[in-house]
């Protein structure tokens, strides 16, 4: 296949794993796709972690990233409805989404959401345990949608929930300092 490319590849194999599964998206299985051999494709990718190092790039470059410099809370609500956007368009990448980034498109949502959340007044430290702790609740958001359940409102609603969280969290703690103490809850 002359137009055999990277880009085909990593497409074709995205269209079969939101058809069929990740787990049952092989390189046999994109080679049987793009009717050629497992071996054409060795040109393109370097094995199956390669194929999913490779899928996950397209999907982050499928995000739309926040322009940096408005308001930290309207930048991470846009990051957090394009990410539902692209998960709903392509119900496989939950998992892709969750590998470490390994190229350029993940980098710069990786460093886009650092620079917002440090311009939230988070701490660094507090904006790296953020980065994992916000993806996995977006992805949670948007889980019972993938399975039909729920609507966006239902989704709003928890983006809100989310935005209040932070802001609580902001407000425990002084100024570039470390977060405050947290209130003790009563019982009821």
């Amino acid at each position: 296949m002359a137009s055999l490319t990277r880009a085909a590849v990593l497409q074709t194999a995205l269209e079969l794993a939101d058809e069929v599964g990740l787990e049952r998206t092989s390189l046999r299985a994109v080679a049987q796709r793009l009717r050629v051999t497992p071996m054409a494709l060795y040109r393109h990718v370097h094995g199956k972690e390669d194929l999913l190092d490779g899928m996950a790039e397209v999907v982050y470059g499928r995000l739309h990233l926040p322009a940096a410099g408005g308001d930290w809370w309207e930048e991470l609500a846009s990051l957090a409805r394009s990410t539902r956007s692209v998960l709903l368009a392509h119900p496989a990448a939950v998992p892709l989404l969750a590998r470490a980034p390994a190229g350029p498109n993940g980098q710069a949502l990786d460093d886009a959401l650092r620079a917002v959340l440090l311009r939230a007044g988070f701490s660094s430290a507090e904006a790296a345990e953020l980065h994992d702790q916000l993806s996995g609740m977006v992805f949670a958001l948007v889980a019972p949608e993938l399975r039909g359940r729920r609507n966006r409102a239902a989704f709003e609603r928890g983006i809100e929930l989310l935005h209040v969280g932070l802001e609580a969290r902001l407000s425990r703690r002084a100024p570039g300092g470390p977060p405050g103490p947290r209130r003790a809850r009563t019982p009821d």
